[in-house]
């Protein structure tokens, strides 16, 4: 399970329970995804102790990144889908095209985001490489739990 599903499923569990529900949660259904970026780059870019430019960096890599989510979502949720189990019969050859449309998606974006996430890392100096490695090591056993 990716992150943001996890962090929306926790919301959702720990808020409706508790009587919150999304109206008013600044990270709710109906809220942008910008301000669930702008919060984690604030995040990380306190935890970082990042200078201007390295948050401008951060928010370019993180900007890439939301261009690359928005194109396979945006091929994801098209009438093609639908129409996939529209008919009697399954039809492989388009589902074929879908899943290639959206590798090729993948493909065209995973440049300007290596690029972009290099770019970061590169201008980080030694000590700020080590608090991202932690982390980076801590994010990953969290998900490991599941």
């Amino acid at each position: 399970m990716n992150f943001f599903r996890r962090w929306q499923a926790h919301h959702d569990f720990h808020h409706h329970s508790m009587g919150h529900g999304r109206h008013g949660h600044p990270f709710g259904r109906h809220a942008d995804a910008d301000g669930f970026v702008e919060h984690i780059a604030a995040r990380v870019g306190a935890k970082l102790d990042l200078d201007a430019e390295q948050q401008r960096l951060l928010a370019a890599w993180f900007g890439q990144l939301q261009q690359q989510r928005a194109a396979l979502k945006g091929l994801a949720r098209g009438p093609e889908l639908a129409g996939l189990i529209a008919g009697e019969q399954f039809p492989r050859e388009s589902a074929q095209q879908l899943l290639d449309a959206r590798l090729d998606a993948l493909r065209a974006a995973g440049p300007g985001v290596i690029t972009a996430f290099a770019e970061f890392f590169d201008a980080l100096d030694g000590e700020q490489r080590q608090v991202l490695r932690f982390m980076m090591r801590r994010f990953g056993h969290s998900r490991r739990r599941e």
